[in-house]
């Protein structure tokens, strides 16, 4: 078996380090960030110094999809995770029990996750590879280069290892980064003289500010909304977590100036009490100083171009190879997608570097990138709403997003349509692949008599620049 370094040790890291292992590979797990896990989750919150981690402490969650791989490939992360506080939730479960005569039934459990902080995911993640006998983790080991060796494709540079930051060589088979979204890949294969990987990328627009709060007897706050509720030229995301804590977030666009004082949290306060399914979401204790975060980046790479591997003996991952922004949720979930992938292409093409590459690649493009593409996509389209919002005009809303949402209103009507969007938010199926189903659309405008939906309530464009002056 081979000898393999994973640059990165945060989620897919880890989780790639684990499966890679478990398959017989001796690996090496090399974190930038040093000191040693935390000893329980709730230390993991409060000390774990995760400052190469500018979301650590935004609000995560792990969708029906990203809890199936977990389930399926690491089934002894989920279990420490939930023993140690882990949320069981399952989002169609909570929208049937609000829809006179719905039950539950038994193909729903495909919607099921066990949830929690960022900190307590990475944290089961961190304490089961210090266990795992085929896995070194060396925290506090930057890597500063890659190193090459001889190539196997002319002009191509083929990597035989990384470069610390104090100069120590350490060799391997292959190299995965997963070095997350700040990742120098492009750099490091660029001074090895190599091509730069086809990069597309764009700021998404969106500025995010929120908190984490806890509550006193363990528990969460209901769900009296959507968890992502669009209100204008805001959205309030609301997501329940491990441990009777919770994250509740306001965005809006980037460029809408007045909102920035949302930063205030006496402002963010106001706010979110004019919202009156949403205002019992601060009403825990703050656990968590009132951050924010823009500037964040929808990008995807290609490592294959014209068919020629820019690179072999590297494969990058989740985040270090595309990522979007989060306010859907998808990260760590296309992101673990993102590292079987990797699994699946190294077990069968470890011993050809260059099929390898190609055939990571093409797996890439094939199962991950539409999902970058949708998510891009609704970037997009949420902030052009915004935008008509902020501007005072009534956006023309495309066929699509009629549909979208008529299906969101029938969320509140039938346990069909519940479960159709419980597909589409757990990265289950596309919603294009839902609603093209045999008389879907009928079924939404049979359900909601073809009426554009009530809307939820909240602060209009006026009321809400009152509020944050």
């Amino acid at each position: 078996m081979a000898r393999i370094i994973v640059a990165g040790g945060g989620i897919c890291g880890s989780a790639a380090a684990l499966m890679l292992a478990r398959d017989g590979h001796d690996v090496t797990v090399l974190e930038r960030d040093g000191g040693p896990v935390p000893a329980s989750v709730e230390a993991a919150w409060d000390e774990w110094d995760r400052r190469s981690v500018a979301q650590f402490r935004f609000a995560h969650v792990m969708l029906a999809r990203g809890h199936r791989v977990l389930a399926g490939e690491l089934p002894d992360v989920v279990d420490r995770l939930a023993v140690n506080g882990g949320l069981h939730y399952n989002p169609v479960e909570l929208m049937l029990r609000k829809i006179p005569g719905a039950t539950r039934e038994p193909e729903d459990d495909r919607f099921d996750t066990v949830t929690g902080r960022r900190s307590s995911i990475e944290w089961a993640l961190a304490t089961t590879l210090a266990d795992e006998p085929n896995v070194t983790v060396r925290r506090g080991s930057p890597v500063a280069g890659l190193v090459a060796g001889d190539a196997v494709i002319p002009g191509v540079p083929h990597v035989t290892g990384v470069r610390l930051a104090d100069g120590e060589i350490v060799s391997a088979d292959l190299v995965i980064d997963a070095t997350g979204r700040r990742s120098p890949t492009i750099d490091w294969i660029t001074e090895l003289g190599g091509q730069a990987p086809i990069e597309a990328a764009e700021d998404s627009g969106f500025m995010y500010v929120g908190r984490f709060y806890r509550s006193a007897d363990g528990s969460v706050p209901e769900f009296r909304a959507p968890v992502l509720t669009p209100l204008g030229s805001i959205s309030v995301l609301c997501i329940a977590s491990d441990n009777g804590t919770w994250a509740t977030t306001l965005y809006a666009a980037s460029s809408d100036a007045p909102m920035r004082r949302l930063r205030k949290p006496e402002v963010f306060d106001r706010v979110i009490r004019e919202c009156p399914l949403h205002a019992h979401w601060i009403d825990g204790e703050p656990i968590s100083e009132l951050s924010s975060m823009s500037g964040v980046v929808d990008r995807t790479r290609r490592f294959v171009v014209d068919d020629v591997p820019v690179v072999t003996g590297m494969l990058s991952i989740a985040d270090a190879h595309a990522c979007t922004n989060p306010s859907i949720g998808r990260g760590m979930t296309l992101g673990l997608m993102h590292t079987v992938v990797m699994r699946d292409a190294v077990r069968t093409y470890l011993e050809s570097p260059v099929e390898l590459a190609k055939a990571f690649d093409q797996a890439t493009v094939a199962e991950i990138d539409p999902w970058h593409a949708a998510t891009r996509d609704l970037d997009r389209r949420r902030i052009a709403l915004m935008e008509a919002a902020v501007e005072g005009r009534q956006p023309e809303l495309d066929p699509a997003e009629k549909i979208g949402a008529a299906l969101l209103a029938a969320t509140r009507l039938d346990e069909q349509a519940a479960r159709w969007f419980g597909e589409i938010q757990g990265c289950l199926a596309f919603p294009m692949d839902v609603l093209s189903r045999e008389g879907a659309i009928d079924h939404l405008l049979a359900v909601t008599g073809g009426e554009a939906p009530i809307p939820i309530p909240g602060p209009d464009r006026q009321r809400l620049l009152d509020l944050v002056s």
